[in-house]
């Protein structure tokens, strides 16, 4: 392999995942195109066709089959089926030429271009090198983070990651599984903001990444005065970064610091890291139960820049104290064994003591937080996935559930999946008035002999919404830092409190039920479940669920998961015009024909709905 993991010959694995990544990159952005109404389609049968220009101004013919989901109507095209003019045809260049770039208007459109031509390379990259199946000993949650190689299954860029090269992607990219060392600045205490859960310390949470010669070595670094704990407790914070994010933005971002003393460069520390699936989460190779750590990196990938704004930071630990005492006194959360993990502390820099022109610059650039492992929370005889593991096709061509779903049969495993997802979901949106931003990435699947059996959430310090004065205890809610102006400006979709219930709806429907549920029922359907009868049983859970809980019934109305339309982000546009406005549009909604379909039929038994 050379220096970016391809190999050299021609003609052999690399060619062919050359050739299929451009594919399918070309299949999703057709699909984003088609369902966000950006492309015209003109349907016939299983055939659709939409035009693009050519260089020379000519009208050019893609067709393609094609099938539109009764999941919320996504548009799914056949695999090897995109012709031009009639000819098969995979060449991304020519295809984003005639469909993107002549036939498209928008401010973004060369962006959007660039960000899935590095797609394109960072996947090829990484699928050259994967093993052809997941090994048995890597079939457990901090191993398999770093095999979710898929990404993205809706969003077109769903690799960019604008920012790394080829050979940045090799060293932090998580499929490759390099050791990862952490970066440690030392900041001032006036300069550095702290948050930190219930229970915890600062200086505890920092010593389980740190041994005992780093700290020897990073006091003597400071000329401490000995005492121990002095430079934390006193003078210092102790803030982890990402090796890229030193090199390529602190160092210069905060040369001024630098040279002042207000941030000292205290280099590696001893332990190894594995990144994590979204790259910026790391776990601790030496001491595996230690918190994960979420770092801040500015680099692009799918649609949003992935900094750690300073708010979020110090809001995770409040956030995470609430939740948690909320499912701790819940008793149908306790039935279910629902688990959240905590974000236990927040680090950041002061931004707002900076100087205006440094200020944007430098702006969500130094921080991280703290989020607890989840092999804290497994009992014997469990095992932890990521949720989209169940999406996960393997280069040998056998999904990743192949066994668990063929071992247990798809009826009994699939409702034992469904009502394990969904019943804690529909809870918290129904009795308090809670949406979190449930896609799959952020749903960590427990099983038990290979039986989904419950769900732990992770993300929470931007990823939950709430109307404050709808919550079922409001006077519990804690007092959250604001997000300041110039955040709300350049990331409109980024907010925790909404100003009605439709959005905390929609948030549910957005990242819950259009990506999570659509993708699983998608997946579900190659082991021959229908999605009407994977749609059926999620209206099935909540049906049973509001017969259960009338106490709710205002809030059934409120937070209507039946309602005919449902109103989905437009990711693809987001990319294409920016977010000057919010891009959102109605979809047909599944569990609305689902319900009716279960009344008819006098609502059967789970079991019934899948025979």
């Amino acid at each position: 392999m050379g220096v970016v993991g391809y190999k050299a010959e021609a003609g052999g694995r690399t060619e062919a995942v050359y050739v299929d990544v451009q594919e399918r990159i070309m299949r999703q952005t057709m699909e984003a195109m088609w369902f966000e109404g950006i492309l015209d389609s003109h349907v016939s049968g299983s055939e659709w066709r939409t035009e693009g220009l050519t260089s020379s101004g000519n009208p050019v013919a893609y067709t393609c089959e094609a099938e539109r989901k009764f999941s919320f109507g996504r548009v799914k095209v056949k695999k090897g089926s995109i012709q031009r003019e009639g000819v098969n045809c995979t060449d991304l260049d020519l295809f984003l030429e005639e469909i993107v770039l002549n036939a498209l208007k928008g401010a973004n459109v060369t962006a959007f271009i660039q960000e899935l031509l590095e797609t394109m390379a960072k996947d090829s990259q990484c699928r050259t090198i994967l093993p052809l199946n997941i090994p048995s000993e890597d079939r457990h949650y901090d191993a398999l983070e770093s095999h979710m190689t898929d990404g993205h299954l809706y969003h077109p860029s769903y690799k960019s990651r604008l920012g790394f090269s080829l050979k940045d992607n090799l060293a932090y990219g998580p499929e490759f599984n390099s050791e990862v060392s952490l970066v440690w600045v030392a900041v001032k205490k006036e300069f550095a903001q702290t948050a930190v859960s219930a229970g915890y310390t600062s200086e505890e949470l920092v010593g389980q990444h740190l041994t005992v010669e780093d700290v020897q070595r990073f006091h003597q670094m400071l000329e401490c005065d000995g005492k121990e704990g002095a430079v934390i407790g006193e003078r210092y914070v102790f803030i982890p970064v990402h090796p890229w994010q030193w090199e390529h933005q602190l160092e210069s971002v905060y040369a001024r610091q630098l040279m002042d003393g207000d941030i000292v460069y205290l280099g590696p520390s001893s332990s190894p890291y594995r990144a994590q699936q979204s790259i910026r989460s790391l776990s601790n190779r030496v001491n595996p139960e230690s918190p994960y750590i979420k770092l801040s990196l500015s680099i692009t990938n799918t649609s949003s820049t992935r900094i750690l704004a300073q708010h979020t930071t110090q809001n995770a630990p409040l956030i995470s104290d609430w939740l948690g005492e909320l499912v701790r006194e819940d008793e149908l959360l306790q039935q279910a064994q629902f688990g959240i993990l905590k974000e236990i502390m927040g680090l950041s820099f002061r931004y707002e003591q900076l100087p205006a022109t440094q200020y944007g610059r430098a702006y969500g650039t130094l921080g991280a937080i703290w989020r607890e492992n989840v092999s804290v929370h497994l009992k014997e005889g469990e095992t932890a996935w990521p949720l989209n593991a169940l999406m996960l096709v393997q280069p040998d061509g056998v999904p990743f559930i192949q066994d668990a779903v063929e071992r247990h049969g798809v009826e009994k495993w699939s409702e034992a999946l469904v009502r394990t997802v969904t019943l804690p979901i529909i809870h918290l949106l129904y009795a308090h008035g809670i949406a979190l931003e449930s896609h799959a990435q952020n749903i960590i699947l427990v099983l038990e002999d290979d039986l989904p059996k419950r769900i732990i959430i992770k993300d929470l310090h931007d990823g939950v919404r709430y109307v404050p004065d709808q919550l079922l205890h409001p006077e519990r809610a804690p007092k959250l830092n604001p997000e300041p102006e110039t955040h709300r400006k350049f990331n409109r979709y980024s907010f925790i409190y909404a100003g009605d219930v439709s959005e905390v709806r929609d948030y549910t429907y957005d990242a819950f039920f259009f990506i999570c549920m659509t993708d699983i029922a998608l997946a579900l359907e190659k082991f021959g479940l229908a999605e009407e009868a994977f749609w059926q049983l999620c209206a099935g859970v909540i049906v049973d669920y509001q017969k259960q809980h009338p106490q709710y019934a205002e809030r059934f109305v409120a937070f209507d998961l039946f309602a005919e339309d449902a109103l989905i982000e437009e990711m693809t546009k987001r990319r294409l015009y920016g977010d000057g406005e919010l891009y959102f549009r109605k979809a047909s909604n599944p569990l609305k024909v689902s319900k009716d379909a279960l009344e008819s039929k006098g609502t059967p038994e789970l079991k019934e709905i899948v025979e």
